[in-house]
């Protein structure tokens, strides 16, 4: 049924949810919350999704590939500027006061049931198996250091890119994240 915005409520509990799971985190928010934020009954949350689980799959699903296309969009002839650009969606995150929306799920990792998990891991890998073909790219075309290691250097840049967002949250610097990546890259072309 099509709510007043001319919506489905299943498309807006899934919007409502993203933008609570990564302001407040997996625990931050309730069906109540959810209930409120789009004025109809908890049950009605209910019935589009059986459980927090079953939503926070879908959440994470579709972040994966919203995130992908972004990236996936990302201009540039050099591998540096790509991973600039790249680290520019997590910069983004942090202008909002949002977490990644995987990275927040990856915190309450225990609290989250299978589903959401196997989400978050695709995208985890999805980010990795980007960035090292970034950083090959970027060895083949003498950006940087012949003998990087490549997958410690995806993991590395992913790894400092989420934390940059913890970090850019509590200490208000919201560009963080791409000062990160251009320190890493520095550390990539040494």
């Amino acid at each position: 049924m099509a709510r007043p915005s001319g919506r489905n409520l299943s498309e807006e509990i899934v919007e409502s949810a993203t933008r609570l799971v990564q302001e407040r985190g997996v625990n931050g928010f309730s069906y109540g919350d959810l209930a409120k934020d789009l004025g109809v009954k908890a049950p009605s949350i209910h019935h589009h999704f059986r459980t927090k689980q079953d939503l926070l799959a879908e959440v994470a699903r579709r972040y994966r590939a919203a995130f992908a296309a972004q990236r996936d969009d990302l201009p540039g002839r050099r591998a540096s500027d790509r991973i600039t650009g790249y680290s520019a969606l997590f910069t983004g995150r942090s202008a909002e006061n949002q977490l990644c929306l995987c990275g927040a799920v990856a915190a309450d990792w225990y609290a989250v049931g299978e589903l959401p998990r196997a989400e978050v891991e695709e995208f985890f890998a999805d980010q990795v198996a980007w960035l090292r073909t970034q950083i090959r790219m970027g060895i083949d075309a003498g950006e940087f250091t012949a003998g990087l290691d490549i997958d410690t250097a995806a993991r590395s840049m992913l790894a400092a890119l989420e934390g940059s967002l913890l970090m850019s949250r509590v200490g208000g610097a919201r560009a963080l994240p791409t000062v990160v990546a251009v320190q890493l890259l520095e550390w990539m072309t040494d």
